[in-house]
């Protein structure tokens, strides 16, 4: 419903009646609140982040050793020792026999170079995993996921199967925390992508996230089927309901009612005074509200005692005493 319609309605009769709002109203509301509830299930599907492989730690370096090895002692011991000694047996002759074919001499180079290589190749690629112990998550036990190891230095660990909970080794992206994504190989290394915004695992549901600008620790669901996703645990993103882009970049901040927890989540459409069905349907600062009269729109936040609404509206208390708070205020929707 337009703004023009709300404000006629609005000074045409007192205390919004009924009747007004049968001449307002452009068609039904949706009135069930599962609708609404930012379940964050609803959400399109992400495709599964593609899984990698990580090589075997050493794969390298036992290649080096039997390749350059074998190479080494095979190519030094038998140039050596075949064309030295029938160098120096036959061309030596009587001067050096076949002691002048240094034998000895090609052996010795071609086994210290084999070996030398070998190693030093092999641990150069080690030094691209993770260092220090790695706490692996079954039942693939591939990687770790909180905190985020056992992958090379250009990888992520990443749950893959959501129904086993499967992790594997996957390419890693550059999106920083809370940037909008569809996969997890849009995210920066140590990041996963969850309700659409690059963030980290965590260990224990419940528990305060540890790092610049996250919340608390939170299941994820599977979007497609609203189910909880085995080994997925996630992290909420602190950000201003108000001020969405300072943190979430081009993503929205919604206010998530199952845990009374802000977080980041991608925008929508619709815009202010919209019909809406789902909490993320709104753009930037706005959310997705059951209005008493109008039913379920596109609101903006205000400040609960401020001036932040037009005329004819008052910042509503909606949420009660689990309301959220910006700058220390508590915070309602101009209705």
């Amino acid at each position: 419903m337009g703004i023009c319609a709300r404000l006629a309605i609005g000074g045409w009769v007192t205390g919004l009646t009924m009747v007004g709002m049968a001449a307002c109203a452009e068609g039904e509301a949706p009135t069930d609140p599962t609708l609404l509830g930012p379940q964050k299930v609803v959400q399109p599907a992400e495709p599964p982040p593609p899984s990698t492989t990580l090589p075997t730690p050493g794969t390298s370096g036992t290649s080096g050793e039997s390749s350059s090895g074998a190479s080494g002692g095979t190519s030094g011991g038998t140039s050596g020792g075949t064309s030295g000694g029938a160098s120096g047996g036959t061309s030596g002759g009587t001067s050096g026999g076949t002691s002048s074919g240094a034998v000895d001499s090609g052996i010795d180079t071609g086994v210290d170079t084999g070996a030398d290589t070998g190693a030093d190749t092999g641990a150069v690629v080690d030094s691209g995993a993770d260092s220090g112990a790695c706490t692996t998550v079954p039942p693939s036990n591939a990687c770790g996921l909180s905190p985020q190891c056992g992958c090379a230095s250009n990888q992520t660990c990443d749950v893959t199967n959501f129904g086993s909970g499967a992790v594997s080794c996957v390419l890693a992206g550059g999106g920083p925390l809370a940037s909008y994504c569809t996969s997890t190989s849009q995210c920066a290394k140590g990041y996963t992508c969850a309700y659409n915004a690059c963030r980290p695992y965590c260990s224990t549901i419940g528990s305060a996230c540890s790092g610049t600008n996250l919340g608390q620790c939170a299941q994820y669901y599977d979007p497609a089927t609203g189910t909880p996703v085995t080994n997925s645990k996630v992290c909420t993103i602190n950000c201003d309901l108000r001020s969405p882009a300072a943190v979430c970049g081009s993503n929205n901040c919604i206010w998530d009612v199952t845990i009374n927890k802000p977080d980041c989540d991608k925008s929508g459409t619709k815009a202010l005074y919209d019909a809406c069905t789902r909490y993320n349907d709104c753009q930037q600062g706005l959310a997705c509200v059951n209005h008493p009269f109008f039913g379920w729109e596109c609101e903006k936040w205000c400040r609960i005692g401020g001036s932040d609404c037009g005329f004819f509206e008052s910042c509503t208390d909606v949420y009660g005493a689990s309301a959220p708070t910006s700058g220390g205020v508590r915070l309602g929707h101009c209705q």
